[in-house]
C-alpha cells in the first residue's frame, strides 16, 4: 500500500512557515539542498529517516500527527509545549508556571463575573 504523502508535506510546510523559515533556510539547517527541501514539501521525494527526525526536531512538529491527522484531538499544542518545556531549565520552568498560573487566575476572574 503506497504511503499518503500529502499530510506529511502539509505538516512540514505549515511548520516551516510557522517558524518563519524559507525552504532555503531550512535546507541549510538540515544540511540538504534547497531542491531536496522543495521536493520533500511537494511530495515528489520522501525524506530519509534522518532528515525526517531533524525536520521534526527543528520545526517542533509531531510526526505522529502528520501520519495520523484524524487522531488529532487538539493535543498537538500540548505536545509542542511539552517538547519545549523539556528544553527549559528550572528557573525558566518557574517563570512559565507563574505565568500560566496568573493567566488561569485571570481567566477564572473573568468567567466568574
Amino acid at each position: 500500500m503506497p504511503m499518503e504523502r500529502e499530510p506529511l508535506c502539509v505538516a512540514i510546510r505549515t511548520a516551516r512557515k510557522a517558524k518563519g523559515l524559507t525552504q532555503e533556510q531550512l535546507a541549510e539547517i538540515l544540511d540538504i539542498t534547497p531542491n531536496h527541501m522543495g521536493q520533500i514539501e511537494t511530495g515528489t521525494r520522501l525524506p530519509s529517516l534522518k532528515v525526517l527526525y531533524h525536520l521534526a526536531k527543528t520545526l517542533n512538529f509531531s510526526i505522529d500527527d502528520a501520519f495520523f491527522p484524524e487522531n488529532g484531538s487538539g493535543m498537538e499544542l500540548r505536545r509542542k509545549l511539552e517538547r519545549r518545556l523539556r528544553e527549559c531549565n528550572e528557573s525558566e520552568l518557574h517563570i512559565i508556571y507563574a505565568t500560566v498560573d496568573a493567566l488561569v487566575a485571570q481567566s477564572d476572574k473573568t468567567t466568574n463575573k
